[in-house]
């Protein structure tokens, strides 16, 4: 366990972005803007990939239940979807749809509320 809780610390090391994301209320974000929650997600599926290769030998863990781990690998999924979309739409437009930034803020809030966010340790 504390070798999870030290991996997940350093794949979230120096990422406050990850506290500092919020839903936007208007129609869309700059590449900028979207490029940031992208970066904040990435350090998020870090931490969601150790916690499930961490629970893969350690199932017998609380926090390793199946619907911690249904719930991480439905927010990852959808986090990916998101900043796949997100990475298609800078290349090709100087704005990102709110939508898409905001789906994939949620992935982020949602990882941060499951027991892969700090370790298991939830």
């Amino acid at each position: 366990m504390k070798k999870l809780a030290l991996i997940i610390a350093l794949a979230l090391g120096g990422c406050s972005t990850l506290t500092t994301l919020q839903q936007v209320a208007g129609t869309a974000v700059t590449p900028t803007q979207a490029l940031v929650a992208a970066n904040a997600f990435d350090a998020a599926e870090s931490a969601a990939t150790a916690y499930l290769v961490y629970c893969k030998s350690n199932l017998s863990n609380a926090n390793c239940s199946v619907s911690n781990r249904s719930a991480v690998i439905s927010y990852t999924r959808a986090g990916r979807a998101a900043r796949n979309q997100i990475e298609t739409a800078i290349s090709t437009s100087s704005t990102i749809p709110a939508t898409l930034y905001n789906a994939l803020v949620a992935a982020v809030t949602n990882l941060k509320a499951t027991p892969a966010a700090n370790g298991g340790a939830q």
